[in-house]
């Protein structure tokens, strides 16, 4: 009888707030993901054995809009299967998102609170979906939108605490400030973006009063007409100011990505990313590795995430592939991937970094219910296992399998 109670109050809730022109949206994911990892991230040595780990996330949404306001809070936890004993709840219960969005005009509108970002092909900031707790920021943004123009500028400044008196803080950046514009010509699209963080000079009194700035920018050009089968998309981008611990930086990311698509079932990919580095016996002082910020690392450059962050030497990864669909609801994609480094290594004196497979299966049965499935073997060199520092040491062949399901509501 108290269930149906409680229904019965939630019940005339919903309908009190659709009465009055409000809406409130309830939903969640149930995520689970098996993994077989053998050598996932980097080799595992021979005496090492494979291991097998099933990860859990769940989150619950809560959405809310009348008029000129948007507002939305998730509430997430995740978990490894047996991390928790089954007399136990955990405790890992968290706010992935808490934000409120105020619209000035009707191209005009504010945000605050914590918000995933996500710009262009997010290389540079993500919401990283793939992972098991994804990224959102605890920031402010303003956006304008005059017709098919584009602007936001948001901006953050980090705490470890509620403190009483400027402190050091390591977790991430001290202070961001960062614009993004975006544009449509026709079929071509249009974007660029100038990040600005800011790192604290050290740790004592004097020093957490100064901070070091690091700044990227660029853009990135695509062309996405749909009565054509040819898609392209560049990006360009430069790093320069300090790295986080005061070293000059001057670094540049350059990425172009073709898909051909011969007919509904079938479409072929290729693709180059260059992210420039810095040689094993630099003589100018400075830092040229370019570094990824808060983009997702399982979509670029492999899905075994072996240079998720890249090698101090540089990376690049010239790739294929080709996804199939046989039906609807399921598709098949297969990528092949070859690393090398921008400059040579210092023990081996070469660049190749071995070279990737990855195989990834689609089936999404229901707007409720997606399975996926993959398989992914890397073929090493003595410079995977060099950047790696396993120089020496036997190990398996590396692979990685998962099967993930989703439940949406």
């Amino acid at each position: 009888m108290r269930k149906f109670y409680y229904a019965l109050i939630l019940t005339t809730i919903l309908i009190q707030f659709k009465a009055t022109g409000q809406s409130l949206q309830i939903g969640g994911e149930i995520r689970t993901r098996g993994e077989v990892r053998d050598g996932f991230k980097e080799p595992l040595p021979e005496d090492l054995d494979a291991a097998f780990v099933n990860n859990l996330r769940t989150r619950l949404k809560v959405g809310y809009s009348k008029d000129n306001i948007k507002a939305r809070i998730t509430l997430q936890d995740t978990r490894t299967y047996g991390s928790t004993a089954p007399g136990k709840t955990g405790n890992g219960v968290g706010i992935l998102e808490a934000w409120g969005e105020y619209a000035f005009t009707g191209n005009l509108s504010f945000v605050l609170g914590r918000q995933q970002l996500e710009y262009d092909d997010k290389r540079l900031f993500s919401a990283s979906n793939w992972s098991n707790t994804g990224n959102a920021h605890d920031a402010l943004l303003l956006k304008y939108t005059p017709g098919d123009f584009t602007i936001h500028l948001g901006g953050a400044w980090n705490n470890g605490s509620d403190v009483n008196f400027e402190t050091a803080y390591d977790q991430t950046y001290k202070s961001l400030i960062y614009t993004w514009l975006s544009r449509r010509f026709g079929a071509v699209d249009i974007s660029a973006i100038f990040v600005n963080e800011g790192f604290q000079k050290g740790d004592t009194p004097e020093e957490v009063k100064h901070r070091h700035h690091r700044n990227t920018i660029g853009g990135n050009i695509a062309l996405d007409d749909k009565n054509i089968p040819l898609y392209l998309y560049a990006t360009l981008y430069h790093q320069f100011g300090h790295d986080r611990v005061g070293k000059d930086l001057s670094a540049n990311l350059f990425a172009f990505r073709a898909e051909y698509t011969f007919q509904p079932t079938i479409l072929a990919l290729a693709g180059v990313d260059y992210l420039s580095g810095t040689a094993y016996d630099e003589t100018d002082g400075k830092n040229h590795t370019f570094n990824k910020l808060y983009g997702t690392n399982h979509t670029f450059n492999g899905s075994m995430e072996y240079w998720g962050t890249p090698p101090t030497q540089g990376l690049v990864d010239i790739y294929a592939g080709i996804t199939v669909k046989p039906f609807k609801k399921f598709q098949v994609n297969g990528t092949y991937h070859q690393f090398s480094t921008v400059k040579k290594l210092a023990e081996t004196g070469k660049k190749g970094l071995g070279s990737e497979v990855d195989i990834t299966l689609d089936y999404n049965l229901s707007p409720h219910l997606a399975f996926q499935g993959g398989w992914s073997g890397y073929f090493t060199t003595d410079g995977t296992k060099e950047v790696d520092g396993l120089t020496g040491i036997d190990t398996h062949f590396p692979q990685w399998a998962y099967l993930m399901i989703t439940f949406k509501f």
